[in-house]
């Protein structure tokens, strides 16, 4: 390979106790749980120019379970926070049992999840991340940590402005794809995606729906092709892909719409429209850390010595996996967290954990270890489990099942 060698004299743009690197719904918990442990200054990059991630940008519109599918509510904190918060300005599909967000209703009144409008959610999550005092800065690339010894003092990052440094005391890895950590030299695993494309669409049945039920969500229908979460409909002859390129996202974005407009082509084209396409890759899992502990599938059910949230599988009633604080962090990289999608987690755990409670709830988690670390001058490993435990539960969190339930 040829190499272009750079002399940069890049500027430091500013100073930050914390810096969440990814806006999506894990980022914005990390950020918002930091600022309100006490955090004075935190700053939040995000490389699009709207918050949520995959919820939002990739339309994947779906709260997953917060309960065990059993009638039993099991995800609290931030996860059930998050919940409330994106049906705050837009329409949903909530059963009526859990309107009240009950501990517990009725096993056959349908689950505790809900459809959801990404753009409404979108912008509850700007409130939601600025009441707390967030400083946020869109369209912003991270080019890589600034590492001394083991640990993170900054980001490089690039945008609009230019290239610059924001200098940092402890740094959160939300990117979805764990970049920090790899570019920092952390060993991570690489996972396989499935060819998945959803996108929205509308059409003369759809609409009349909408109006029947006054229910402005069934105007849209989620168009779904490709594979589900097993991979099954994976289409022949594309191969899995890492999404850890440029060249991969690429890729996988323009197989996914050219599949959309093959499903669409010889339709009547007054007949049914495309309300809305995904902006970013739809993704389930490209790259984790490899963390002091990783979620196992042995796990399935078990209760974790130090457990941040439980988060049920939603393809099986009664089962969940605990996120557990070691998944969050590498011992080698002292002021270096993850949470969402890139938490150390194997299988079909990951698969779990890795939706928007999971991503809740991990962020949250992130972000108050972080913040504990800067005021009790812990790091990532020696941060006492009871002092997080007891921050979780103050903030509205429980970090198992109910002992009742099982």
């Amino acid at each position: 390979m040829q190499v272009y060698v750079e002399q940069l004299s890049t500027p430091i743009l500013g100073e930050y106790d914390i810096i969440v690197a990814g806006g999506g719904v894990a980022g914005s918990c990390a950020a918002v749980a930091a600022k309100r442990a006490g955090i004075k200054r935190v700053l939040l990059l995000e490389k699009g120019i709207i918050l949520g991630g995959l919820a939002t940008q990739g339309l994947i519109s779906l709260y997953e379970p917060i309960c065990d599918g059993q009638g039993h509510k099991i995800v609290y904190g931030m996860g059930s926070e998050l919940m409330k918060l994106c049906m705050r300005y837009g329409p949903d599909v909530l059963p009526m049992q859990w309107r009240d967000d009950p501990d517990a209703a009725s096993p056959d009144c349908g689950k505790y999840k809900t459809f959801f409008s990404p753009a409404m959610f979108a912008m509850a999550l700007d409130e939601f991340v600025l009441n707390a005092g967030v400083d946020i800065l869109f369209d912003t690339q991270i080019v890589a940590p600034v590492m001394d010894e083991g640990q993170c003092t900054g980001l490089i990052i690039e945008n609009k402005t230019g290239r610059g440094v924001y200098r940092a005391r402890a740094v959160i890895d939300a990117t979805g794809d764990a970049d920090i950590f790899y570019r920092a030299g952390a060993p991570c695993v690489t996972g396989k995606n499935y060819m998945t494309y959803l996108a929205y669409r509308t059409d003369m049945e759809a609409v009349s729906s909408a109006l029947a039920e006054k229910n402005i969500l069934l105007a849209r229908k989620w168009t779904l092709l490709g594979a589900g979460p097993r991979g099954n409909g994976h289409p022949e002859g594309i191969p899995f892909i890492e999404g850890t390129t440029a060249e991969e996202v690429t890729q996988y974005v323009l197989a996914g719409r050219k599949m959309m407009l093959d499903s669409m082509r010889n339709e009547d084209r007054f007949s049914r429209d495309l309300t809305v396409l995904p902006t970013m890759a739809q993704f389930r899992t490209t790259r984790h850390i490899i963390g002091a502990y990783s979620i196992q599938e042995s796990d399935l059910c078990c209760r974790l010595p130090d457990s941040i949230a439980p988060i049920a599988d939603f393809s099986a009633a009664g089962e969940w996996y605990e996120i557990p604080y070691r998944a969050l962090y590498n011992p080698s990289y002292p002021n270096l967290w993850t949470a969402g999608r890139t938490v150390s987690a194997d299988g079909w755990a990951w698969v779990v954990v890795r939706v928007i409670p999971g991503c809740a709830c991990s962020g949250q988690a992130a972000g108050l270890a972080a913040a504990l670390c800067l005021k009790h001058g812990f790091t990532a490993d020696t941060l006492p489990y009871a002092i997080l435990l007891d921050a979780l539960v103050a903030e509205g969190a429980k970090v198992h099942p109910e002992e009742s339930s099982y």
